[in-house]
């Protein structure tokens, strides 16, 4: 089984050999996004910490980091933290970006209580 990592690297491979300009971030993403299309369950590939978990339930539900700090008793800067690894986890932008990607692999439910995919 191929995994996401994996599949990351062989992007990244192929982008170099064939010189098309490719980021390490911009292989994350499309990777993620090759793996939630080609799969719609990626989620096994992915593991993101109880703090990871944590920061992103707060990113989803609109806290600060210092609200969700005070929410799972870590400080502010700890949080920004889990953000960031979070982010490079799900090869996410930005907070709402790593909310979309989420839930795209069903490591977070909408409001409706589905996962992400095709409706």
């Amino acid at each position: 089984m191929i995994t996401v990592e994996n599949l990351r690297k062989h992007v990244l491979t192929a982008a170099e050999k064939y010189g098309f300009p490719l980021s390490i971030r911009q292989a994350e993403t499309l990777t993620n996004h090759l793996a939630v299309h080609a799969n719609r369950g990626p989620a096994s590939t992915i593991r993101l910490t109880d703090a990871q978990f944590a920061a992103l339930v707060g990113l989803a539900s609109g806290e600060d980091a210092k609200e969700t700090g005070r929410r799972i008793g870590r400080t502010e800067n700890t949080i920004k933290t889990h953000r960031r690894t979070l982010y490079a986890a799900l090869g996410a932008r930005s907070g709402p970006h790593a909310v979309a990607i989420a839930i795209d692999l069903g490591l977070l439910r909408t409001a409706n209580g589905r996962a992400g995919g095709a409706p």
